[in-house]
């Protein structure tokens, strides 16, 4: 059965660290994620970001590179992390992303992939 990538780009909307409760119902749902998606050889990437305070960005104005601090974009979420996976379709990547998303103050979005480099 043919398969397409997708990417689950993980967000951050709550200012404030879930409590441990949350935190473990989460991780359960990444590792369950992690396994399934392993064994099957459909798991091309995972990655989990460092915290904002460590980030940069970089843009081009006016022919040359600006670099500053942080992801200082308008927005009210941050991304923290993601996955890039190989699915059957739509409905199961957005079946995957429901499954490492069961906390509020967070949000997957569900993106095909049209390039990407394999080692």
């Amino acid at each position: 059965m043919d398969k397409s990538p997708y990417a689950l780009l993980i967000y951050r909307t709550a200012p404030a660290e879930p409590s441990s409760d949350d935190s473990e119902r989460a991780l359960r749902g990444h590792r369950a994620l992690q396994k399934e998606a392993s064994g099957r050889g459909d798991l091309a990437a995972v990655a989990k970001l460092a915290e904002l305070d460590l980030a940069k960005t970089v843009r081009r104005r006016g022919g040359s590179h600006d670099v500053t601090d942080g992801p200082y974009m308008d927005t009210k979420e941050w991304l923290v992390g993601f996955y890039v996976l190989d699915c059957v379709d739509e409905a199961e990547a957005l079946a995957r992303a429901k499954a490492i998303c069961p906390i509020d103050g967070h949000a997957i979005e569900v993106r095909p992939v049209t390039w990407r480099w394999r080692a």
